[in-house]
């Protein structure tokens, strides 16, 4: 059998992937498994899983439409029996993509909030998006639709997975060894979050992540390690810590996860960053607004969220739309500007102990 992996999202979406890969491979060992992937962090993170055989990276978004459907049609030779949209991916242009790439069987969700300009129905398979249910379990509930795969309880569902190179892994410990030979309780931070959609009101204030850096070190003697590519913000927040944090992520996303491994508390809004602690299995405090923490919460690992119970919240669907919000002015993505440093430290003096 040979199966196609549609990761065309970003890194936190494609890592929500990883338990149903896992178990892919474990119901049919002999099968051929590939990906697709349009970031190259993507590619970076799965590099070295030994679930997959080959990761087929094309960048859409940097080069030209012609040399993009070219490479699409060329995936056509592999003759693959299943190609998969990883949950989620409701936008019309994933459908047409997974009609192009020509598998004998096409497996996409049917999203709760869409309509017919979608065009769900370019796939073979529809599965039924689930409210509140976690997006682990929305990928689960396509593999099912896998021949002979046999019953699969959500129970089955593992943790998430990424497999750290051994050179990254002595090269992460070297840095660790230099920047804290105290031995020091490292704590990491993701302050930023993407751009795309409006994310950026994903992001808890930076004046706050500083206040709560400050409280961390004095009251647990901590370092704080600042993740993620948003370095001159990274570097504001560190100015507000006298310069005592770290900056430890790189352009590299993988030297960024085996530095993260370190850490032994993660503290981060709803990022990839995020989900990638809780795959390291490091206790989470996750930090959210308007997107669904019933559906993205740290899986697996022991986690606190802290979020603003809103009528209005959550109140971004998985939609191509980017986020916007019913309040203006100073009231704009109040669920995220009105969590207290407080309320953060709370949770992650909880997990500490």
């Amino acid at each position: 059998m040979k199966i196609l992996i549609n990761a065309l999202s970003g890194n936190g979406d494609a890592l929500m992937f990883s338990p149903s890969l896992r178990i892919l491979k474990e119901k049919f060992p002999v099968s051929e498994i590939d990906m697709l992937v349009m970031f190259r962090s993507v590619k970076e993170m799965y590099e070295s899983s030994p679930f997959l055989n080959k990761i087929h990276f094309i960048n859409f978004l940097k080069q030209s439409k012609l040399k993009s459907l070219s490479e699409v049609r060329n995936l056509k030779n592999y003759n693959y029996d299943y190609s998969i949209n990883v949950y989620p991916a409701n936008r019309a242009e994933y459908n047409i993509l997974n009609a192009l790439l020509g598998a004998k069987t096409k497996i996409a969700h049917h999203y709760t909030h869409t309509n017919f300009g979608r065009l769900e129905f370019m796939n073979d398979i529809l599965i039924n998006e689930i409210k509140d249910r976690h997006n682990v379990l929305q990928n689960f509930d396509l593999i099912r639709s896998v021949e002979n795969i046999g019953e699969l309880n959500d129970d089955d569902a593992g943790k998430m997975e990424i497999f750290i190179s051994d050179k990254l892994n002595h090269d992460a410990q070297e840095f660790i060894t230099n920047i804290n030979p105290e031995n020091k309780l490292l704590i990491g931070f993701h302050p930023g979050s993407s751009l795309l959609k409006n994310h950026i009101h994903k992001r808890w204030d930076k004046n706050k992540y500083a206040e709560a850096g400050n409280r961390l070190m004095k009251d647990h003697n901590a370092k704080i390690l600042l993740f993620g590519n948003e370095f001159d913000l990274n570097n504001e927040i560190n100015s507000m810590m006298n310069n005592n944090a770290v900056i430890a992520s790189t352009d590299n996303f993988m030297d960024s996860i085996a530095r993260m491994k370190h850490c032994r508390l993660f503290i981060s809004n709803d990022t990839a960053f995020m989900h990638s602690a809780a795959a390291l299995d490091i206790p989470v405090v996750g930090i959210f607004a308007y997107t669904n923490a019933k559906e993205l919460y740290p899986w697996k690992t022991k986690n606190m969220v802290v979020r603003k119970e809103l009528s209005c919240s959550p109140c971004f669907y998985n939609s191509p739309k980017p986020a916007t919000c019913i309040f203006q002015g100073s009231e704009e993505f109040k669920c995220m500007k009105t969590i207290e440093v407080d309320e953060v430290m709370e949770a992650a003096n909880k997990l500490i102990s």
